[in-house]
């Protein structure tokens, strides 16, 4: 049994096939070829769906701050709380918010701004058993807040 061969090996139409098989495996073999070509341009279509889909999905969410250590501030009512490099997100905005109700609407929040190595200090007003929320924010992004209470 032979097999006969093409003389263009790259040919795409069938035009050249007829005359080595017949009219119908010349026909099969140019479906072929059209179903294989449309098969790799809806791959290539997907897989760029699924890298635009996976660009406009969320990041992470943004992490709460490592926990400062609190120490003596100006006076009785404030406290000096102060987190080393990596505690935050670099060029970060962090949020310090007193949760006490008695506490007066222009001295319940106080922030800083995270230095290059990620380190924040801040003075808050607070006492001993005031709860303190603290966030970091990047742009649009706010972390979950960090609860802190002040012994």
């Amino acid at each position: 049994m032979t097999t006969p061969v093409r003389s263009q090996a790259t040919q795409l139409t069938t035009a050249g096939v007829t005359a080595a098989y017949s009219p119908h495996e010349a026909a099969r073999r140019g479906t072929c070829y059209i179903v294989c070509t449309m098969l790799r341009r809806l791959l290539a279509v997907g897989f760029l769906g699924m890298l635009a889909v996976a660009c406009a999905s969320p990041t992470l969410p943004l992490p709460p701050p490592e926990e400062p250590t609190i120490g003596p501030g100006v006076d009785a009512d404030h406290v000096k709380l102060a987190v080393p490099c990596g505690g935050a997100d670099p060029g970060a905005l962090i949020v310090i918010e007193n949760t006490n109700t008695s506490v007066p609407g222009d001295e319940a929040v106080s922030g800083a701004v995270v230095s290059a190595c990620g380190s924040w200090d801040a003075t808050a007003y607070a006492h001993a058993g005031d709860y303190l929320e603290i966030t970091q924010e990047i742009g649009t992004q706010v972390s979950q807040p960090l609860d802190l209470q002040v012994p």
